[in-house]
């Protein structure tokens, strides 16, 4: 079921989860969940001031690479004006792409989970170039051989591949220190990765996945291109693999073309409210 938000777009109805308010009359205090109270009036300065705020927010949060969650915006930064989230977060959004040449993207509707993902170009697609350029390109060879093996990896398979490079399980390499929590705990909470156990296996057995982040800041063809320069190979030496890239570009390309006609549509109906407002002002 959805709701309009304030610009008439409709919008999925969720449970804000928050700090609570307070409330006091006379001699009595009470504390009322923000949730249950009326919606402040919708005031254009303090949105944007909100806004501001939440881009400050959402790039110090971004440096652990940790997805960041919706109830945590609402919790440290929004709070009260929680009914105004789009708005708000169209507002940041904006800010992010103009200034600092991010675009923050919802990865888990589910749950709620945003990431920056930078807009300049790199060749691995994966946020640039950081201090963690070696971890990211060892992130590269780890999705290159999950979607080389048919979109997930057995646990083996990635440490066979891995110990060619000399890493290896328990011994601490001076760039990557232990790989082995680097790339089963740090790349799984960062949703680089998904580390899964194969269902009733005796003793357990893991395979590795795509996570969520990887599906937004690089695409399989980047990787079947990072494959087949390391291997000195074309990409379309592997049929399958580069059918199934082209295709994923075709649907990325679509994609983007909605969230570019979204936003003009948000921006079309900012435009319209300010006449609105200028118009009725005049009126006065």
């Amino acid at each position: 079921m959805d709701r309009r938000n304030d610009y008439g777009y409709r919008v999925p109805l969720f449970q804000s989860k928050h700090l609570n308010g307070d409330e006091r009359s006379g001699s009595n205090y009470r504390r009322i969940p923000w949730g249950r109270r009326p919606a402040p009036p919708r005031d254009v300065a303090i949105l944007q001031e909100r806004a501001n705020k939440l881009v400050k927010y959402l790039l110090v949060k971004d440096q652990t690479k940790i997805p960041i969650k919706r109830s945590d915006m609402l919790r440290d930064v929004i709070q009260e004006y929680d009914e105004y989230f789009p708005e708000i977060i169209e507002r940041a959004s904006y800010t992010l792409e103009k200034m600092f040449r991010v675009n923050l993207k919802e990865i888990d509707k589910q749950s709620s989970l945003y990431i920056l993902i930078s807009t300049q170009e790199s060749s691995a697609g994966i946020l640039g170039t950081t201090k963690d350029t070696p971890k990211l390109g060892l992130l590269m060879v780890i999705l290159s051989v999950i979607f080389m093996n048919g979109n997930k990896a057995s646990e083996a398979v990635i440490w066979e591949v891995l110990r060619k490079l000399g890493l290896r399980p328990g011994v601490r390499h001076s760039l990557f220190g232990e790989v082995r929590k680097l790339i089963t705990d740090e790349f799984v909470k960062q949703k680089y990765l998904e580390y899964k156990r194969v269902p009733n296996s005796r003793p357990p057995e893991y395979e590795f996945f795509w996570g969520l982040r990887s599906y937004h800041e690089t695409s399989k063809m980047k990787v079947l291109k990072f494959a087949c320069r390391v291997q000195k190979k074309d990409p379309k030496d592997w049929a399958v693999q580069y059918r199934e890239a082209v295709e994923m570009e075709v649907q990325a390309a679509a994609v983007a073309v909605a969230e570019a006609e979204a936003r003009a549509e948000w921006f079309q109906h900012q435009h319209w409210l300010y006449w609105r407002t200028q118009h009725q002002h005049g009126l006065q």
